[in-house]
């Protein structure tokens, strides 16, 4: 099977939802984006145009449940990323912690060798 005729798929099972019982989302071919770019809709609509019908309703709700994974996923690697900030300013509090401590221990005993 060729690579490139495949399609980029996420498959999403047991979404917290009534309506919604599994959801398949297919990516955009692979491009090199300089930017993220956050795309919203147009919210100026009249009153008279909108109409509620029961497909709209799962559309909703299906555009909810991704946007709600899609968010969750982005705060795990933003909070990574502050822990990994963390870990490395405690690792190098150790290592300065355990040169300081090696250079004391060397030179107490270079004092009592030579006393």
């Amino acid at each position: 099977m060729n690579q490139s005729k495949v399609k980029n798929m996420v498959i999403l099972k047991n979404l917290p939802s009534n309506i919604v019982e599994e959801a398949i989302v297919i990516l955009k071919s692979n491009k090199k984006v300089k930017k993220l770019e956050k795309i919203e809709k147009n919210k100026t609509v009249d009153n008279k145009k909108i109409s509620i019908k029961e497909n709209d309703y799962v559309l909703k709700e299906a555009e909810m449940l991704v946007s709600n994974y899609i968010s969750k996923i982005e705060e795990k690697q933003n909070e990574k990323k502050l822990r990994n900030k963390k870990i490395d300013k405690k690792y190098i509090r150790i290592k300065n912690y355990a040169l300081i401590s090696t250079v004391i221990v060397f030179l107490e005993t270079l004092l009592l060798i030579a006393k």
